[in-house]
């Protein structure tokens, strides 16, 4: 008996995955809002009523898919800030480890920039959207210790540099991922590391000190 109950929460959890996987197929491409219960269940070959049995509402689908994306990017961010290592060396592996998980999971990273209106005017989302505050203070608190390090200028605005480096990287993670429709040629000679250098000096070649503009871009590091 244990084993058949065992089997049944393990072909449960199993099917829960499939309709996850499937609701966030659709809430990337189509969005929350314009997608249906009815396209998930059709998607996974269930009936609508049948998807109810694991799911209240669709709302607890979108936090399912995007939940463990935006905790892991806090951690990661928080985890980064607070090591010991200088705010260049900080900020280049703040990159390096956003992009590597933007492009890993692209559909969760997807909805949470895409949704993000949706998530802030929402109850339900509290808890994210606190935690994705605490992501962009960590990114913060790295710019403001560049700054008092003199490895960055005085006059950086902390809302537009992070906003604007979150939409740089999303972009480049569909690129990578061949998500934009680029040509398949056009990513041959690109690897990831490549990718993270090369925004790591974009970056950084607009927040550094003008006595400083000239100097290596630092290598990222692993910071556990």
């Amino acid at each position: 008996m244990a084993e058949r109950q065992t089997g049944t929460r393990r072909k449960n959890g199993d099917r829960r995955q499939v309709i996850l996987d499937a609701a966030a197929r659709r809430f990337a491409e189509f969005g929350f809002e314009a997608t249906t219960v009815r396209q998930i269940a059709d998607d996974v070959n269930i009936l609508s009523g049948s998807l109810y049995h694991h799911f209240a509402t669709k709302e607890e689908m979108l936090a399912e898919v995007v939940r463990d994306a935006v905790l892991d990017q806090r951690e990661r961010a928080l985890r980064i800030a607070g090591s010991a290592h200088d705010a260049e060396t900080k900020f280049v592996t703040l990159i390096r480890e956003e992009l590597t998980a933007l492009a890993e999971r692209i559909e969760a990273y997807a909805i949470i920039f895409n949704e993000r209106k949706f998530f802030r005017r929402s109850p339900d989302f509290l808890d994210l959207m606190k935690a994705r505050k605490e992501s962009f203070e960590a990114w913060r608190n790295v710019l403001e210790q560049g700054v008092r390090e003199g490895l960055f200028h005085a006059g950086i605005d902390s809302y537009l540099t992070i906003s604007t480096i979150m939409r740089m990287l999303n972009s480049g993670a569909d690129w990578y991922r061949h998500e934009d429709g680029s040509p398949l040629d056009a990513m041959a000679d690109y690897s990831l590391e490549a990718l993270t250098e090369f925004y790591a000096g974009f970056v950084l070649r607009s927040v550094r000190s003008a006595e400083r503009a000239a100097e290596p871009i630092p290598s990222s590091v692993v910071v556990a």
